[in-house]
């Protein structure tokens, strides 16, 4: 295997590296649907975008899967609940074919539910250090209140990295990008030249606002950052996979470019202003995008609590004067 020189296999032994989880201000905010999806009946739809590649559209998340001479590559792997049904789905539009990779766009349990069944096979498991951390080490979620035990050794990322670059698999060349302090602080994006077919994690999702995890590193403001290295991938044929929803194209990717870039003048205005949250939602920031991303409440939450810390009016008098 050829991999770029920013990427680390790690040998068994030393997967139990731990960070703690970080402390934030803010209080915990439970959103009691958060995981609802879970208790209902899986129902997931297949897609194929060629010969070799295959959508996989779950509840909650999306996974894609590719084909190569080697085996099996998926890009994120589905909640636990609904590995079965994945795994079925995937043996029947690849039959008889072996996983050989997989790769965690994010720590998030609605992206890594396939960890575990693939690393007790031996599947390379490949993902950004910060998620390898954020795995491997209990976390508390302070704005929803739940906490997350850390993954098994055998579920954890044995090959991981900290910048872009390319890894080869059997013959497939499969390209990955840093998305720094996105929707958490390991966002990656991943790209198959051969089907020009780009996999943006938890960045991005159709028709459905993303959950901005402050709480492991993300901010909205890099989100604005990390679309800057997003949008240099794509071309007006990519096909763009979301976390969540159907296919995006190039010119729908820059409109949620936009609608962040317009959100965050807004909510950056009223933190300047030092209005309250309750405030803010009054002023109702995200209006026009609403019917197309569902009710704002819990993201609007999320981005101006990501905020706290970034941001300062340069006039206030309340700024430390240095000697």
């Amino acid at each position: 295997m050829e991999t770029n020189r920013s990427c680390k296999d790690r040998k068994p032994g030393r997967r139990g590296f731990l960070k703690q989880a970080a402390v934030l201000t803010g209080s915990a905010v439970p959103w009691p649907g958060s995981r609802a999806l879970f208790a209902q009946a899986t129902k997931i739809q297949t897609q194929r975008l060629s010969d070799k590649m295959l959508l996989v559209k779950g509840p909650d998340s999306n996974v894609l899967v590719a084909d190569s001479s080697e085996g099996l590559i998926m890009v994120d792997g589905g909640h636990s609940d609904w590995f079965g049904e994945l795994h079925k789905a995937i043996a029947q539009n690849f039959p008889g074919r072996p996983y050989r990779a997989l790769f965690n766009t994010h720590w998030h349990r609605e992206q890594t539910g396939s960890n575990q069944p693939l690393g007790q096979q031996g599947v390379q498991i490949i993902a950004h250090e910060n998620t390898m951390l954020w795995q491997s080490t209990e976390v508390w979620q302070r704005w929803s209140g739940i906490t997350f035990s850390p993954l098994p050794a055998v579920a954890l990322p044995g090959t991981t990295f900290f910048d872009d670059g390319m890894i080869r698999l059997g013959d497939r060349k499969v390209q990955y990008g840093y998305m720094r302090n996105a929707h958490t602080d390991g966002d990656i994006w991943i790209y198959f030249e051969d089907e020009n077919v780009l996999v943006t994690g938890g960045l991005v999702s159709n028709r459905r606002w993303p959950e901005l995890d402050w709480s492991t590193g993300g901010y909205i403001g890099g989100m604005l950052d990390s679309f800057v290295s997003l949008l240099s991938v794509p071309n007006a044929n990519t096909s763009i996979v979301p976390a969540y929803g159907d296919l995006m194209t190039l010119p729908e990717l820059r409109a949620q470019n936009q609608m962040y870039l317009t959100i965050f003048d807004r909510l950056h205005g009223s933190f300047i202003k030092s209005e309250s949250l309750a405030e803010i939602l009054l002023e109702k920031p995200t209006a026009e995008f609403d019917a197309a991303m569902g009710e704002p409440t819990q993201f609007m939450t999320l981005a101006w609590q990501s905020i706290q810390g970034h941001l300062r009016d340069p006039q206030s008098t309340r700024l430390l004067k240095l000697p």
